[in-house]
């Protein structure tokens, strides 16, 4: 699989990702072990706007350097996330924080795994 390819592939899984949260929030609440609140529903879409944004600025980016810059921001952004969900930890609840962190995780790094790849 090219570069281009693999960093399509992954623009095409965030922009799955943020739609299914803008659009069925409960969803993916669920699947984190987040109760349903309106409060966790409007935070579970404002992340999937985030995720839709950023994934169509890495599948709008025309040059090399544009996707490496897109697949950089995807890897910064999730170990934001990382580092958030672990401060976060204590009042969140064990399974929960594991979800978020092991989602993170794979996701960041499958962005910087990308990005290591010869053009």
């Amino acid at each position: 699989m090219s570069k281009q390819t693999a960093a399509r592939a992954l623009g095409g899984a965030g922009m799955a990702f943020g739609a299914v949260s803008v659009l069925a929030p409960r969803a993916v609440a669920a699947g984190y072990g987040v109760p349903p609140t309106p409060q966790g529903l409007q935070l579970q879409r404002l992340f999937g706007s985030r995720a839709l944004a950023l994934s169509v600025a890495g599948l709008t980016a025309r040059t090399q350097e544009e996707v490496d810059r897109g697949l950089l921001l995807v890897a910064t952004a999730n170990l934001l996330d990382v580092l958030t969900a672990l401060v976060a930890a204590r009042g969140s609840g064990r399974s929960t924080t594991v979800r978020a962190v092991a989602s993170s995780v794979v996701y960041g790094g499958a962005a910087l795994a990308v990005r290591a790849m010869e053009p």
